[in-house]
């Protein structure tokens, strides 16, 4: 579920990014590591904390149905946090577009998009902007990468 969350993330943020790209002729340009920003900011931390609580209070309620409503269970279960989830991606995309525009007036920049759509060139801003956001101590981010068994499959990728 959470990798669903950054990928969707991932993708508005890139969306968002090249729309506006595509309506200036700068070269200006910065860029972030988005699941980096998510994985090592406070906020990001705060938000994956809460979806896995939501996720392990869904999960326990399944556990207690008996056979016969465990589907049904399991169905608004899924649905609830589904609703959680994006409501709570919602929140962190309005706050990280809040800092990324403090950021792009800092750094006079025309604009910052995702790392992924760089070929070449621009300006890497993403220990910035997580300055910015708020750098999660290594504590809470060894904490969170010990609860996302995919986290650790991306930074061995990264090798």
């Amino acid at each position: 579920m959470n990798k669903r969350i950054k990928s969707l993330v991932l993708s508005a943020a890139l969306v968002a990014s090249m729309a506006i790209l595509g309506g200036c002729g700068s070269n200006n340009v910065g860029y972030v590591d988005s699941v980096k920003v998510a994985n090592s900011t406070e906020k990001g931390i705060e938000i994956t904390k809460e979806i896995n609580a939501k996720k392990a209070e869904l999960d326990a309620k399944i556990a207690a149905a008996d056979e016969a409503s465990k589907q049904n269970v399991f169905n608004q279960a899924n649905q609830e946090l589904n609703a959680f989830a994006n409501a709570k991606a919602q929140e962190y995309r309005q706050y990280q577009e809040q800092k990324i525009n403090e950021l792009v007036k800092e750094k006079k920049l025309d604009v910052i998009i995702e790392k992924g759509a760089v070929v070449g060139g621009g300006s890497d801003v993403t220990d910035d902007l997580i300055t910015k956001m708020g750098k999660a101590s290594d504590d809470q981010i060894k904490e969170v990468e010990r609860s996302l068994p995919w986290k650790k499959l991306y930074r061995n990728s990264q090798i």
